[in-house]
Parts: C-alpha cells; sequence; structure tokens
C-alpha cells in the first residue's frame, strides 16, 4: 500500500500545505485544456521529477501509478475505440498525471497542515451555513484517501483475478464499497472519539 505521508527535508516538503494545494488544484484543472500530446507528455515528466526533488525514491511514483495501470489501459482501449489514437494518449496522460499530483501532494504534506489550511481557506463558507472545520476535514479525508481507494482497487482486482475472474468481472465494485463503508464507520468513530464533532 502507498504510504500516506515520507518525511524528507526536500523543498517540496517544505512548501506551505496551501501552496502545494492550489497548484495541484489549478495544473489539474487546466490540464483539460492542454490539448498537445508533446506537452502533456512534458507535463506528466515534469510531475514525475517533482518526486526525485522531493527525495522519494522510485519505486514510490511506481506504487502511485500501479493502482491505475489496468483501469488506463481499459480507458485507452475505449477512447482508442471510440475517438482515435491520440485522445486515447491524452485522456491517458491527463489522468496519469492528476493521480501523480495528487498522490504528491498527500506523499509530502502532514494530514495536521492539511487540515489547518483547509480550515482556513473554508471559513468564508461559514457564512452560507457550512461549519469550515467539518467540511475542512471531508476535504482533506477526500484528498488524502484517493491513493489508499485506488491501491485497494488494485488488490481486490488481484484478488479476483487469482481466484479465477476474468475481463470487466474482476472490477466488480461490490468489495471496495464494502472496504469504503468500513473506513466511513472507523473514521466516524474516530472522530467522535475526539470530540469533534462539537467544533465550530
Amino acid at each position: 500500500m502507498l504510504p500516506l505521508y515520507i518525511h524528507r527535508k526536500s523543498p517540496v516538503h517544505r512548501l506551505p500545505a496551501g501552496v502545494k494545494l492550489a497548484v495541484s488544484l489549478v495544473a489539474g484543472g487546466l490540464l483539460f485544456f492542454v490539448t498537445g500530446i508533446w506537452l502533456l507528455a512534458l507535463i506528466f515528466a515534469l510531475v514525475c521529477a517533482l518526486y526525485r526533488l522531493a527525495d522519494l525514491p522510485a519505486r514510490t511514483l511506481l506504487q502511485a501509478l500501479r493502482p491505475i495501470l489496468i483501469i488506463s489501459a481499459i480507458i485507452f482501449g475505449v477512447q482508442l475505440f471510440l475517438a482515435g489514437p491520440e485522445e486515447a494518449v491524452r485522456v491517458v496522460l491527463r489522468l496519469m498525471t492528476l493521480i501523480l499530483l495528487t498522490s504528491l501532494v498527500t506523499l509530502t504534506t502532514r494530514f495536521s497542515d492539511m487540515l489547518a489550511t483547509l480550515t482556513s481557506a473554508s471559513r468564508p463558507l461559514a457564512a452560507l451555513g457550512l461549519n469550515p472545520p467539518k467540511f475542512a476535514l471531508a476535504a482533506a479525508l477526500v484528498i488524502r484517501f484517493i491513493p489508499t481507494l485506488l491501491s485497494d482497487l488494485a488488490e481486490i482486482r488481484r484478488a479476483r483475478l487469482a481466484r479465477g475472474a476474468s475481463g470487466l468481472r474482476s472490477f466488480g465494485p461490490g468489495p471496495l464499497i464494502i472496504k469504503i463503508l468500513r473506513m466511513t464507520d472507523a473514521l466516524a468513530a474516530a472522530i467522535a472519539a475526539r470530540g469533534f464533532e462539537s467544533r465550530n
């Protein structure tokens, strides 16, 4: 399973959590406006280089990508059939770049720093009746556990293949949904035990 945080003293680790979250959000959005394949490939390579700048081992990058390799292959095949090879390459490059960006944020940012940043950024939402600490916690958990859920999906698929499943049958959502529900229950219990419900 991909670790959620790896301590290093790299320039990427030292960046404020808000900067990393903002850059990943803006960059992720801009990716959908980039149409040149070579430019997308260059952006993908630059994101890969950030893992080196963050002093993360090469296997960490591979672990981040491994859960989506089969999914990417399926998406590539569908896009190849529907839209042609160039669009298939574009879609896969965007997907893999987004996953690497999200994983890099979780690997180089402490959860407490991420939560504090999101809480501060969501203060204006209080005027809409939302609770900023709770909203920030929900957003931080979503960002934090995307790599974990992708890793779980890959693990479930390997288990299904070992039992003789094939093709799309190896991607049944049932076990993953059960894992998510169990994780949700455990997180809810942990949050309640720490008195988070009473925070404003």
